[in-house]
């Protein structure tokens, strides 16, 4: 919500109070889903440098941090998603002449894409190495923005909802977006899909929570993202409940790799849950109609090492 603090009354503040953005801001009752559509990806819009410009010294700390937490965002999830809407100027897509096998050629800062050596997805073992190391979820309900990258349906939920601990780092929850069918398989099957929930540390570093979904029952926890993913808009917020999105198990999967849309990014933290959630086939086929066939064919892995993992939930109250 827009807060100014204290009331101030002169001539210039009552002409920024009617600046369209402001009562665009006033109107909507949120600061971020107004701002967010001309912060995208490390470039603000004409529109809105000039909304700041004339904000001058009224401009509370939230409007700094809301452009700061989505141009982090682009930083540091485009990962998949905001590094995709980064990346939308050179075309790249999932089959054509544009497609997987050819995003090293379709700009210079795709290069990984074709030379890369650690990348992802990969094909996974069907046994789950012996276990080695443990992952530690906090997590709590979110609510979260909605959009469609032009690639896949995603939820926003900017560092809330859930920290995961691996090796001693603590990394947030930035978004959380599906791929249909899965980017990874097991022993040279794909899942029916695969969501990739994308977190950062407060170094910036990258990592990706991998669940796979087979066609069963449906999930309930996912619901709302689903029915949002068909009338996606700007202003679409969904309640995600992070606990409910994962599996009864938190065996997992372990790996080095990269971001699995260019430029493909490498050093990138894969814990991958090798126990399925389940989405009924009109769950899955409503994603489906949305993005078709959103998965990256698997990656040699050359002299890399997939270890075994576990972990453990805490529910926080929210």
């Amino acid at each position: 919500m827009w807060w100014w603090g204290s009331q101030r009354h002169d001539p210039e503040f009552d002409e920024f109070l009617n600046h369209p953005w402001e009562r665009m801001i006033r109107e909507s009752g949120s600061l971020r889903s107004v701002v967010t559509p001309h912060v995208r990806c490390g470039v603000f819009s004409m529109q809105f440098l000039e909304y700041l410009m004339s904000a001058r010294s009224w401009l509370t700390a939230s409007a700094f941090t809301v452009a700061a937490v989505t141009l982090a965002g682009c930083a540091q999830l485009a990962p998949e998603p905001t590094d995709a809407a980064v990346a939308e100027s050179a075309h790249w897509s999932y089959d054509g002449e544009n497609g997987p096998a050819s995003w090293g050629a379709v700009d210079s800062s795709f290069a990984a894409c074709a030379a890369g050596t650690k990348q992802s997805p990969i094909d996974l073992p069907l046994t789950v190495p012996v276990t080695s190391t443990s992952i530690d979820l906090a997590v709590q309900d979110v609510d979260g923005d909605v959009f469609d990258t032009g690639h896949a349906v995603e939820v926003e939920t900017d560092g809330e909802g859930e920290t995961l601990t691996f090796a001693g780092d603590e990394y947030s929850l930035q978004q959380m977006h599906a791929h249909v069918p899965s980017e990874h398989t097991v022993a040279g099957r794909p899942a029916a899909a695969e969501l990739h929930l994308v977190h950062t540390d407060v170094a910036g570093n990258l990592l990706v929570l991998g669940i796979l979904v087979s066609e069963g029952e449906a999930s309930e926890a996912l619901v709302p993202f689903i029915e949002a993913a068909t009338h996606v808009a700007d202003k679409d917020q969904v309640a995600l409940d992070v606990a409910a999105v994962l599996p009864a198990s938190l065996e997992n999967y372990e790996y080095s790799g990269s971001l699995t849309t260019p430029p493909c990014t490498e050093g990138v933290q894969w814990v991958v849950m090798s126990t399925t959630i389940t989405m009924s086939a009109e769950q899955i086929r409503t994603l489906e109609d949305v993005h078709s066939d959103n998965a990256r064919p698997t990656q040699p892995l050359g002299g890399r090492t997939v270890v075994g993992g576990t972990g453990e939930v805490f529910q926080i109250a929210g």
